[in-house]
């Protein structure tokens, strides 16, 4: 239940980072991403964001998906893998805060997974 609970948490956090690239105001991106809002501003860094926001409601949505579906613990596994992976990369090319917001809750998740098999 508790991985179950981990893995619904990192779920809900894409959809809010979704939300925010795709939806919100400069200055609430700015505060939640650390871009400053002159650079938000641009045209072409909005369309990026709102694509990137696409991906990770899509990431949300499948990830509730399995779990209201009850998939196999693999794919909620190789889900929380790829969470991973794109946090480090987004810790490595953007802000290390991702790092915390958004791998040590995956880990956690990924972690209470494996140990529940």
């Amino acid at each position: 239940m508790l991985s179950l609970i981990l893995v619904f948490f990192v779920a809900l956090e894409h959809l809010l980072f979704g939300y925010i690239e795709m939806f919100g105001s400069v200055q609430v991106q700015s505060k939640a991403f650390g871009f400053p809002e002159k650079e938000l501003q641009n045209n072409t860094l909005q369309i990026a964001l709102s694509n990137q926001g696409i991906y990770n409601v899509s990431l949300g949505l499948l990830v509730i998906a399995f779990i209201i579906f009850n998939l196999a613990a693999n794919s909620l596994i190789l889900s929380m893998i790829f969470v991973v992976i794109v946090g480090i990369y987004g810790g490595l090319t953007v802000t290390k805060k991702i790092w915390f917001i958004q791998v040590g809750p995956a880990l956690l998740a990924l972690l209470s997974l494996v140990l529940a098999l």
